[in-house]
């Protein structure tokens, strides 16, 4: 079970959106307001540890799903890129409404739909051990690298210059993941379009 801890532990750090968000968050705004993003994620990725837990994690092969998940999720990218790249950079905004990072977290977790099959591939060779134990470690290894990412980078203290740089960087990276979601969505459209 130990192994499914550390999977999710280094999966969370991969490159992506939300440790990207994790990691913009901490810099631009500190300890707090990136705890209130950690949470966001996880409160997502509970959504969709309970799905795979009922058995729904075939919702997330189904090329309905991906296609209005995906899309969705495109969109709502593309929309954190322009607002980021449109903001004026300033250290540590005391201006920031605390609940609307909590549910940027969650709607940037929740419109992906790569991650409940994730999930449903890391759970699936540990099916023969107690499957809520399983999904336990997984969560505890994930919530222990962004709570450990957030940490980390609500301490590191930039200019505005560099953050304006970091900023940009994050844009284009949600650009780049929100032209994946796009592909995603357009391959769900073709399975779609020739099971009809």
């Amino acid at each position: 079970m130990i192994e499914l801890a550390i999977i999710g532990f280094i999966a969370a750090l991969t490159p992506g959106p939300d440790i990207f968000f994790i990691i913009r968050t901490g810099l631009k705004y500190g300890l707090t307001e990136v705890l209130l993003a950690v949470s966001g994620i996880l409160s997502g990725n509970i959504v969709y540890l309970f799905l795979v837990y009922i058995g729904l994690e075939s919702l997330g092969k189904n090329p309905y799903f991906q296609f209005i998940v995906g899309s969705i999720g495109a969109i709502y990218l593309i929309y954190l890129a322009i607002n980021i790249l449109k903001e004026n950079v300033k250290l540590k905004d005391i201006n920031i409404n605390k609940k609307h990072i909590y549910l940027q977290g969650l709607i940037l977790n929740l419109s992906n739909p790569k991650a409940m099959v994730f999930f449903a591939i890391i759970i699936t060779p540990f099916l023969n051990s107690s499957l809520i134990l399983s999904l336990i470690y997984l969560y505890l290894g994930i919530a222990l690298a962004f709570l450990s990412a957030g940490m980390i980078s609500s301490k590191i203290n930039l200019d505005e210059k560099n953050l304006f740089i970091f900023n940009k960087f994050a844009a284009l990276v949600f650009i780049i993941f929100s032209i994946k979601l796009f592909l995603t969505s357009y391959e769900a459209l073709l399975k779609l379009i020739n099971f009809l």
